[in-house]
């Protein structure tokens, strides 16, 4: 014989009338949407206000690394191949 359920509760009932109401965020996500909120908001101001004042090699650099939080690297693609046949040309327009 199984062990019996000793909850009375039914599915969607809790042991804490005075808890969270449905659909309240918790803490922990209400803090992530402020720190959110504030780099979009503040935080992306002063960090251009910041970048902008860098000389070429130091704002190059910041930018780039940014960059890739906005637009993904691309992957180089490297064609290897021999032309034994004469000359061709690869690319788009009349040929």
């Amino acid at each position: 014989m199984g062990i019996a359920n000793r909850t009375s509760f039914k599915k969607g009932e809790v042991n804490s009338p005075n808890g969270r109401g449905k659909g309240t965020k918790n803490k922990k996500t209400e803090q992530w949407h402020e720190l959110g909120k504030y780099i979009v908001d503040k935080g992306a101001k002063k960090y251009m206000d910041y970048i902008t004042k860098l000389e070429d090699k130091d704002y190059a650099d910041r930018f780039e690394r940014i960059l890739e939080y906005f637009k993904p690297r691309q992957q180089r693609t490297e064609i290897k191949g021999e032309i034994t046949t004469g000359p061709k040309t690869i690319g788009y327009g009349k040929s």
